[in-house]
């Protein structure tokens, strides 16, 4: 907070300071009692919060500056634009037909019920790494695979686990996912850097999750039919649209800026779907003003992630008052008797997220809420931003699986049902023993804390790219 140097005072010392976190834990708590937290009324949470803030300060004004300052950091419009664009593309690959393209090809070779869950995994974690979305991936892909492998005689519970597995194996690697974003953002590091550093994490988790789907598709099958049938519902055309991932992450990794590389391979991607015949203008914009119907990947893709990027904007102003307020300061010095070496700095970031994944329910979400203090916990030890940035990524997107009320989650446990693979008494808990990716990215990360493997230290280089990024 350079740009505010008054520390933000309040009625009741540092009692009155903390209401405002107290609000927003508070009523966060309340919407996770009634059933009723989304990224939509988490936006209540922070107004509440923000309101208990003007009222409790001494100075209404400064508190409301604060807010402003904190919401406008470059930080924020970098997320907000790679969010908008990312969406676009995720709803693109998916209209274009690429999910059942992939489908095909993992079935058209005639495949046992057994080995389904293993297929699903590979599916779901391919169309997650390309759009960058774990509920999207859930969405498409369950529908489908879900009722099939069952029909074919895999076991229902470890097909919603290679499910959710592969949704959010995605989830954590993919250059345009929100997680990826918020994580390497928050701690100043470049997309391209984490991503190359985590897919040492990410391959160990998966290969675990492989070897585990490949067990108990095999122990727990219910029968032995081909699935040559399938691969006549769907087709390879789609397949083409691959390429445009594939230029994404290739122009990512030679330096060109993530903003650019969105929106010229969403272009691209628009034109190859259109070439191919797999879209139709009206896939790309529509619009009848008169009835107020609107859609097309570009207003789905963009209004998809307006509620995300209204949260952020929100929390980060709430951020700014805490800052200004001390309050990071004051956690961090309560922790410091805990935090004096590096690794237990870093399991304290580890447990921070998962209570981040509890509180908010999103993995994004917690990334975004504990970003400012993994940040100043790792600059105190000095560890490199890709390290802050993995820790939290892994965690949230790992562990997220196993908190029930998690909309991908409870997507999940919905398409199950409508499917009929489960009854109506199905509860999502029980096929949580099967989240093998989960249980995988939690022990490969604390392994790494534990050991110090991958464990890096900040660079001239990397701090000339972390103070481009948050715009010092």
């Amino acid at each position: 907070m350079d740009k505010i140097s008054n520390r933000l005072e309040f009625r009741m010392g540092m009692f009155g300071a903390f209401l405002p976190l107290l609000t927003l834990l508070g009523v966060i708590l309340a919407l996770v009692i009634t059933g009723w937290v989304h990224t939509k009324t988490l936006w209540t949470a922070c107004l509440a919060a923000m309101l208990v803030a003007i009222v409790f300060a001494k100075k209404p004004s400064e508190a409301s500056e604060a807010i402003l300052f904190g919401m406008s950091r470059k930080m924020i419009a970098v997320m907000t634009m790679a969010w908008i664009l990312a969406g676009i593309m995720g709803k693109l690959l998916r209209v274009s037909g690429l999910v059942d393209s992939l489908v095909w090809l993992g079935v058209s070779a005639g495949v046992s019920g057994a080995f389904l869950p293993l297929i699903t995994f590979i599916v779901a974690a391919l169309f997650s790494t390309a759009t960058g979305t774990s509920g999207g991936s859930i969405a498409a892909i369950g529908p489908l695979m879900l009722p099939v492998g069952v029909g074919l005689g895999a076991d229902p519970l470890v097909m919603i686990g290679a499910l959710v597995s592969g949704a959010f194996f995605g989830d954590n690697i993919a250059p345009i996912s929100d997680t990826t974003i918020a994580s390497a953002f928050t701690q100043g590091a470049e997309i391209k850097t984490v991503v190359k550093s985590r897919l040492k994490y990410a391959f160990v988790a998966a290969g675990f999750s492989m070897i585990l789907f490949i067990v108990f598709g095999l122990l727990r099958q219910t029968g032995n039919v081909s699935a040559a049938g399938l691969s006549k519902a769907v087709g390879p055309k789609g397949l083409i649209m691959l390429i445009v991932p594939a230029v994404l992450i290739y122009i990512m990794y030679r330096g060109v800026h993530l903003v650019t590389a969105l929106m010229t391979t969403n272009a691209f991607g628009m034109i190859i779907g259109l070439i191919a015949g797999l879209m139709k203008p009206t896939d790309i914009l529509f619009a009848d003003v008169v009835h107020k119907k609107f859609g097309g990947v570009i207003y789905s893709g963009i209004n998809g992630m307006l509620p995300i990027i209204m949260f952020t904007m929100l929390l980060l102003g709430l951020v700014g008052v805490f800052d200004k307020a001390g309050l990071f300061q004051l956690i961090l010095d309560k922790v410091s008797p805990f935090t004096k070496k590096v690794r237990n700095a870093e399991l304290t970031i580890f447990i921070m997220t998962i209570v981040g994944n509890i509180i908010t329910a999103g993995s994004a979400r917690s990334i975004v809420a504990i970003g400012p203090l993994a940040k100043e916990l790792g600059d105190r030890h000095n560890l490199a931003p890709k390290r802050n940035a993995n820790i939290m990524d892994a965690l949230a997107t790992g562990t997220i699986m196993f908190v029930p009320y998690n909309p991908g989650v409870m997507l999940t446990m919905g398409i199950a049902i409508t499917t009929g693979i489960v009854g109506e008494s199905f509860n999502i808990v029980q096929a949580m023993p099967f989240f093998f990716h989960g249980m995988g990215l939690f022990g490969v990360m604390l392994f790494a804390i534990l050991t110090g493997w991958g464990r890096e230290f900040k660079t001239e280089e990397s701090l000339k790219e972390e103070k481009e990024i948050i715009g010092e």
